[in-house]
């Protein structure tokens, strides 16, 4: 793990994975094992932040505009979001529940090796998954939602189940968050190099009469603002791999010319494949919370309870935590611990 200002002005990979999140760092580490991998990360290491990795601090990043931030602030019709700026991705600034995907997605993403998915869960979960202590309010919390009808109750469980259940935590008994940059301790070190504050401007492709566009290199910039070319080998099965994001992989694939033609043409940017479902019918998850003031202190807690509906709506709740940052002479004798 390096710098980016420590990368050489040329290089050569059989793979280069741009973005150092939860899909680019278990691709790159896996690749390590028998190829040469670049892993290119725009943000810094979650480890000398200990807003991040200590839960007692969540949040606490949220208010840091600086451009140094683990968290890119912007907002979207009116609604104040935030995207992951730092290795790790939303795994290092998230509320840290763990549950396995729904039976619905591995069948939309045809994943059908039932054994595969069973060991890359486990694998995951050697480093990044932990079974957490519910105390008093999760433990209100899951009793009112199983009175409320969000059933069966399904105690503790990794599972994606209809009901109500206790779910894992990547935050360990210690208080530490553990993030996908964890998972880099299974890679391969002669085989993975990985650059950190390294930002990739654009993807470079070439292409001969009708071909299609055929992706050979990428083009980054360290914190000095000098740039950085890496190719692939010449090997018909070298691949780039797109994983910054669900903002950033559609903006790069604009910046490097695949997008719709009127928004390429009116940025002046070079049409490699007029593409125009990129960046098109992008949505968030909505998204309605209930604040419930208390009068006397509840502990800390962040998502252990959730209640999950047949209808596809998510029930969770955290504690202990002034999560709208107001005066404490606002909550008119009220605690500001949820």
């Amino acid at each position: 793990m390096h710098e980016a200002t420590k990368a050489p002005w040329v290089s050569f990979f059989d793979y280069i994975v741009i973005g150092g999140g939860t899909t680019g760092i278990p691709i790159a580490t896996t690749l390590s094992a028998n190829y040469s991998v670049l892993l290119l990360e725009r943000g810094g290491s979650p480890y000398n932040d200990a807003n991040i990795t200590n839960a007692e601090n969540f949040g606490l990043y949220f208010l840091d505009t600086s451009p140094e931030s683990p968290v890119q602030q912007f907002v979207v019709e009116g609604v104040a979001n935030g995207r992951a700026r730092v290795l790790g991705g939303g795994t290092s600034i998230n509320a840290g529940f763990y549950s396995r995907g729904e039976e619905q997605f591995n069948m939309e993403a045809r994943l059908t090796d039932e054994a595969l998915i069973q060991d890359s869960y486990e694998w995951t979960e050697k480093v990044m998954a932990f079974d957490q202590d519910v105390q008093n309010w999760q433990s209100a919390v899951k009793a009112g939602l199983v009175e409320a009808g969000v059933t069966p109750d399904n105690g503790f469980t990794y599972d994606h189940l209809v009901g109500t259940k206790v779910g894992g935590a990547i935050f360990d008994k210690n208080g530490t968050r553990h993030t996908a940059a964890d998972l880099l301790q299974y890679a391969n070190p002669e085989g993975l190099s990985l650059f950190l504050h390294a930002t990739v401007h654009k993807i470079l492709f070439k292409h001969k009469g009708s071909s299609k566009p055929r992706a050979y290199g990428v083009v980054f910039e360290d914190t000095l603002g000098k740039k950085h070319v890496a190719y692939l080998k010449r090997e018909k099965s070298n691949e780039i791999i797109l994983s910054a994001g669900a903002l950033g992989s559609p903006q790069l694939l604009m910046l490097s010319g695949i997008g719709p033609k009127d928004q390429l043409d009116a940025l002046n940017i070079k049409i490699v494949l007029e593409q125009p479902f990129v960046g098109q019918d992008m949505a968030d998850n909505p998204l309605n919370v209930l604040f419930i003031p208390s009068p006397i202190g509840v502990e800390r807690s962040l998502v252990q309870v959730a209640g999950i509906t047949p209808f596809g709506s998510y029930i969770e709740a955290i504690g202990g935590f002034n999560v709208i940052f107001v005066s404490l002479s606002d909550y008119q004798g009220y605690t500001p611990e949820v």
